[in-house]
């Protein structure tokens, strides 16, 4: 009988209010598949290395909802932002925001129009990145949420600050910082607070205020992490630097770049920009220009692979401020020019006016936020009651169905992408064993061959002069014979010093990686065709046996690839080692290629490679495009020691 009255219930509800919209929910339920495997696609579009745009044309080929439309622009947006490619970002970016006017507000929208303000900021357009910085404050502020809010308002402070109006820019930073506080927003947006505070002093021509902001950040609590304050170390530096205190200066800038290299692309090219601008510039104050050239390079090299206009346009400046110094005049002027042209592209009179009207738009929409936010609390005091208790159960119902059946789909899509996975990882064994037989294979018949083409060659050779010595009765004919055969002698003992070689290298064993790989790059610069250069950085003693051997013919065979493949003119092999892990880095200036060819190859050279990197417990970064020049591979491996406390917290205590 309660069954009957129930339903009686829900029926005069649905006729008396007429509340459709919580029957198309009922109603809705079997699509939650769908939903599901777009999802899964977009997903798949993002993170994919190969299949992005297989991925792509199949989601856009299933859309059926506004909302589905906004998912796809928001994959999409993410997808090309990862990429570096500005002019994208702002067309999928303005779509999605075109596209949100009907919607609710979620944070997504937020994430996308500070997409929108940061790409602005990396092709120096102030205006356009304000105005969607503050467009992004606005959704923040709907949603009251307290962490995006501290986040965009530390932005605009940013900007201004990118746009040398520091005033405008303390005035937000602080903002920012009492709004943060006040909303209880994570210590890491508060330290973002004070970062915006004391850049905007440091520029001002105010060092003083600007460190009382920085080291704010390490009196925070709780600390937050230090990759997501990587900036304050690199900012305290630059201050002390500019304040003469180059000592107390150089271990925040260790520590900072130590930091950047673990930063996720593209933000790992801003942050190592501008650490070795700062490691220039302090170098070149202490008279150390050799390694001030270098790290410059550097600087210039990450700078413009993070199509950052500011961060290209102050790499220029540094650059023609330490070739002015050293007296090479042209080199300085060439910088110079670049610098002015950027410069000036920047900053424009119309510009200044521009941000002046998005600042008059943003005070404008405050009031008019105000007065909304008056007339909903009208409405909502306005609303009945019963209405409310009545759509809540609904809402139970409806929410409890939809539960069931995305836990029921969400096991099953569970179950297989296990399978998935192990089948992948199988995979991935049998073709790392492949590899490891095939290396060995190459290696025997490249052994026999050179023992029986050269070492073979040399002792029939040396027999028949000994057969001849034997028969040969006149002493002068004997002598030219025995000095022949001495010849022969000592080019077998050429031939044996190259097969060991190559089989394992003296260096190596005797004295290290770091010697051997000199020696390496000494026989290939002697033929003259190419300039390869090997720098360290921090080894202070060996390391084991198996990661020298591996390390070693890990850049043997990537540096024959790019001799054989790429016909560059420079190579630079870099190894740098932190406290816990070493950084192998190579980099030529050759013809650039697609990955994705190389992770598909049959070939077995870079298989090789990354079963020593997986024997190793190491990871490998690959940077480079087909139709640009310059390569980069960066593989980073776990030591087996630690060194003692971390240098950033020593020099904390020095510092206070």
């Amino acid at each position: 009988m309660s069954i009957y009255f129930l339903l009686v219930y829900l029926h005069d509800v649905f006729v008396g209010m007429k509340n459709w919209t919580l029957i198309v929910g009922l109603l809705l339920a079997p699509s939650l598949a769908f939903t599901q495997e777009l999802d899964v696609l977009l997903d798949s579009a993002v993170k994919s290395q190969v299949n992005s745009y297989t991925y792509f044309s199949k989601a856009n080929s299933i859309l059926k909802t506004n909302a589905d439309s906004l998912n796809f622009l928001q994959a999409k947006t993410e997808r090309v932002y990862k990429e570096g490619l500005n002019d994208s970002v702002i067309y999928f970016g303005k779509l999605y925001i075109q596209k949100l006017k009907d919607e609710t507000i979620k944070q997504d929208a937020i994430f996308m129009a500070r997409r929108l303000s940061r790409t602005y900021i990396n092709q120096g357009v102030y205006e356009s990145a304000l105005e969607f910085a503050q467009l992004a404050l606005k959704y923040a502020e709907q949603l009251n949420d307290a962490n995006n809010i501290a986040f965009q308002l530390a932005d605009i402070a940013v900007i201004y600050h990118d746009f040398e109006d520091y005033e405008n820019g303390v005035k937000y930073g602080k903002l920012c910082f009492q709004r943060a506080v006040e909303l209880g927003a994570e210590s890491q947006h508060q330290a973002f607070c004070l970062n915006a505070i004391a850049i905007n002093f440091d520029d001002w021509a105010k060092p003083d205020s600007a460190l009382y902001y920085h080291f704010k950040v390490f009196e925070l609590d709780p600390m937050p992490d230090s990759l997501s304050i990587q900036f304050t170390f690199n900012n305290i530096g630059n201050t002390l630097m500019k304040k003469g205190e180059y000592a107390r200066a150089e271990p925040f800038f260790a520590t900072s770049l130590k930091l950047a290299r673990k930063r996720a692309i593209p933000y790992r090219y801003y942050a190592l920009a501008g650490s070795f601008t700062n490691l220039g510039q302090l170098k070149s104050k202490q008279k150390q220009y050799a390694q001030a050239s270098i790290f410059f390079d550097s600087a210039l090299h990450y700078s413009l692979k993070s199509n950052s206009l500011e961060k290209i346009r102050d790499t220029y400046f540094d650059i023609y401020t330490f070739h002015k110094e050293l007296g090479n005049f042209e080199k300085a002027l060439s910088f110079q020019d670049k610098y002015y042209t950027l410069r000036d592209s920047i900053f424009r009179i119309e510009r200044l006016k521009a941000v002046g009207e998005a600042e008059a738009k943003y005070q404008s929409a405050i009031k008019d936020k105000q007065l909304l936010e008056r007339e909903a609390d009208l409405l909502e005091k306005e609303t009945r009651i019963n209405q409310i208790i009545i759509i809540a159960i609904f809402l139970l119902i409806t929410i409890g169905l939809l539960t069931i059946i995305l836990l029921l789909n969400r096991n099953r899509f569970k179950k297989k992408q296990e399978i998935l996975e192990k089948e992948k990882e199988i995979h991935l064994r049998e073709a790392a064993i492949q590899s490891a037989i095939a290396s060995q294979e190459n290696e025997r018949r490249r052994f026999a061959q050179d023992l029986h083409d050269g070492f073979g060659q040399l002792i029939s050779a040396l027999r028949l002069h000994l057969d001849q010595l034997d028969q040969e009765k006149n002493p002068e004919n004997k002598m030219r014979i025995f000095e022949k055969t001495e010849q022969l002698i000592e080019e077998m003992h050429k031939e044996i010093r190259n097969i060991a070689f190559n089989l394992m290298p003296t260096v190596l064993i005797n004295q290290g990686l770091t010697a051997e790989l000199e020696e390496f790059v000494l026989r290939l610069n002697s033929a003259g065709k190419v300039m390869i250069k090997v720098s360290q950085f921090g080894i202070n003693e060996r390391l084991s046996e198996l990661q020298e051997i591996n390390l070693y013919r890990i850049v043997q065979e990537w540096t024959n690839n790019i001799l054989k493949y790429s016909a560059a003119d420079k190579i630079d092999i870099q190894l740098v080692q932190h406290e816990d892990s070493l950084t192998l880095t190579i980099e030529d200036d050759g013809a650039g290629f697609d990955i994705a060819k190389l992770y598909s190859s049959k070939g077995n050279g870079w298989k090789n490679m990354q079963s020593r990197i997986n024997l190793m417990q190491g990871k490998a970064d690959i940077d480079s495009r087909e139709g640009q020049n310059g390569s980069t591979l960066i593989i980073e491996i776990p030591l087996q020691h630690t060194f003692a406390k971390q240098i950033s917290a020593e020099y904390l205590k020095e510092g206070n």
